[in-house]
């Protein structure tokens, strides 16, 4: 039968921490140990593993070959050792393991989320958080089924009693078509000219129409994401409303430009809401990442035009 044997953490640690520094004083000074204490530690992870990790016939110790091959596996092993420890203090704490965060892209410009994710990240690195693509009303159906803690979408004139929100900003509405459209060429479109011409929409799987638009062409095809959206729009293809900020590198870059229409359009700008349920409480991250990304809005909402 294979024997077994047990390696401390502390044994790992000083040999990473002689290896790193070139010499048994430094590791103790590094860890503020005794120098014997790194000495035996070493020495019983040789006598454990059976393998000679230092050269100690110099001045200094040195790592053999047999310590070089392992000193990458044993970074790895404290790594994950300290993530251990951290996450344990977390949920100790009551910090929630993972959180799942439900995006709509026409709610937030995507580089403003990054820039609340980010101290989220730097403040709660090991809470997971799970990104969820949501165009539409899916957002909200994946907060109100349970799928989603946190939900960021265009603001409804109702939600559901058990749901809380907090209204983050706004986002503007472009009426645009790709530079090779025909409506691109008029001085002015009517109702009727986009009546006339296909209209592309967002909308989630099986949800068609989610977005407040006006019903203003029969021809009409859904899309889920932007991507492919903005793909048919640069081609030429169909007109549509777009937020402001997917449109906008397209409009600097002369591949879509906006439609100037005869007629008021309504309900743009729209504003952008923050959703969770109550039913689900919110621990400690939950809660702060509501407030950054709040905060990275609210900079903005604030910048001088």
């Amino acid at each position: 039968m294979e024997s077994r044997f047990f390696i401390a953490p502390e044994q790992l640690e000083a040999f990473e921490a002689a290896a790193r520094s070139g010499s048994f004083s430094a590791a103790a000074r590094s860890l503020g140990k005794a120098q014997s204490t790194i000495s035996g530690l070493i020495s019983n992870l040789e006598i454990d593993t059976g393998l000679q990790l230092f050269d100690r016939s110099g001045r200094e110790p040195k790592l053999t070959a047999q310590g070089r091959a392992l000193l990458q596996d044993v970074r790895a092993l404290l790594n994950s050792y300290s993530r251990f420890e951290a996450k344990s203090r977390s949920l100790n704490a009551g910090l929630e393991e993972s959180l799942t965060l439900a995006i709509d892209e026409s709610a937030i410009d995507l580089k403003q989320l990054v820039r609340g994710l980010d101290p989220f990240y730097q403040r709660y690195s090991t809470v997971s958080l799970n990104l969820l693509h949501a165009s539409g009303d899916s957002a909200a159906k994946l907060v109100r089924e349970g799928s989603a803690d946190i939900g960021i979408v265009l603001s409804q004139g109702d939600y559901p009693e058990d749901f809380d929100f907090r209204g983050v900003g706004s986002c503007s509405f472009v009426l645009v078509a790709g530079v090779q459209h025909p409506m691109a060429q008029q001085s002015t479109v009517s109702s009727q000219d986009l009546n006339n011409h296909l209209h592309l929409r967002i909308s989630a799987a099986g949800d068609q129409g989610s977005l407040p638009e006006n019903d203003l062409s029969d021809r009409i095809w859904y899309l889920e994401s932007y991507s492919l959206f903005m793909t048919l729009l640069t081609a030429g293809i169909g007109w549509a409303f777009v937020p402001l900020h997917i449109a906008q590198p397209h409009l600097d870059a002369g591949a879509i430009t906006i439609l100037p229409t005869d007629f008021q359009l309504t309900p743009y700008p729209h504003g952008t809401d923050l959703i969770w349920s109550r039913r689900k409480v919110l621990g400690p991250a939950g809660q702060s990442l509501i407030d950054e990304i709040s905060q990275v809005i609210a900079q903005r909402e604030g910048e001088p035009a």
